[in-house]
């Protein structure tokens, strides 16, 4: 796809993938794929690669190329691929966009540098994000993730990063409705807003988001597709009881435990999940239960 095209397919939902471990700690190919072919096909916008929820931070810069490889082979137009490649650094992050691109990703998330958090003002951040857009032949979507790097961008600087012909979106996860209100009225026209939390996902919708990257949408692409279209064809009351199932699983997964509750979802499920790498911690088998027992609630009750 080329990039206009690539643009406008930024809409739907997009799982961000988990990363399976096997038992020596390494990345589970076999498992990996298996995840990823039973994304494809279904009514997903595509997915995201070594996102937060993929464990980026953990992953190794040749891990993280991989899965590109692994995922690109399955995935097939219009569904893209978006791969994570912020690093703290603007020459290396830079440097495992360009290798990312060349081993197929169709897009760019890109996190916010957080370790010189202190540091991190607009004029940083825009340089930042320029001089990674300036360098790299596909699209990149700023990565807003302030309750994990401490930076928050500012809507005067996404409004001012949208200028660049280059930065076509903002994954805004912080959960603030009003954020992303002012975002879509001060960025230029076209921009495209992904919101990352489940709980405003319908109101970010009605805002004029273009979508989620959404934690959820790993063990229950259905639910959150549906949501989706139920929006898109004006479905309204429909909508709103499906977010109102959306934010009853986050309630008792994502949010009481992060990245290991994802993957024991996605183990009761059906799919492959396992145990988070170090030093993230597996769940107690009594959280396990109540994880399973969540899911076993979820699909009992949906109804399409």
């Amino acid at each position: 796809m080329n990039r206009q095209e690539i643009v406008r397919r930024l809409q739907g939902v997009f799982p961000p993938v988990v990363t399976p471990f096997n038992r020596r700690g390494d990345v589970d190919e076999a498992a990996f794929r298996a995840n990823v072919e039973r994304y494809a096909g279904i009514g997903l916008g595509g997915i995201v690669v070594a996102g937060s929820t993929g464990e980026a931070p953990y992953l190794t810069e040749r891990e993280r190329l991989r899965l590109v490889e692994l995922a690109r082979a399955i995935l097939r137009p219009p569904e893209l691929l978006l791969a994570g490649t912020g690093l703290e650094s603007t020459r290396e992050t830079l440097r495992l966009s360009r290798e990312a691109v060349a081993r197929g990703a169709d897009a760019l998330l890109v996190v916010t540098p957080g370790y010189y958090k202190s540091r991190m003002d607009a004029a940083a951040l825009q340089a930042h994000y320029r001089a990674v857009a300036d360098g790299v032949r596909r699209p990149i979507l700023v990565y807003s993730i302030p309750q994990f790097t401490g930076v928050h961008v500012a809507t005067p600087t996404v409004a001012a990063l949208s200028r660049h012909p280059n930065i076509v979106g903002l994954k805004e996860s912080s959960g603030n409705i009003r954020h992303i209100r002012r975002v879509l009225r001060e960025a230029r026209r076209g921009f495209r807003v992904l919101v990352g939390s489940a709980v405003i996902f319908l109101q970010a919708l009605r805002a004029g988001a273009s979508g989620a990257v959404l934690g959820q949408a790993g063990f229950a692409p259905d639910l959150c597709v549906g949501l989706y279209e139920a929006f898109r064809s004006r479905r309204l009351a429909e909508a709103r009881d499906l977010q109102r199932r959306l934010v009853l699983l986050a309630a008792k997964i994502s949010l009481p435990y992060g990245v290991a509750g994802v993957k024991a979802a996605l183990d009761a499920a059906g799919y492959r999940g396992g145990d988070p790498r170090l030093p993230l911690t597996p769940l107690s088998p009594a959280e396990r239960k109540r994880v399973a027992a969540a899911i076993r609630e979820w699909r009992a009750g949906l109804e399409f």
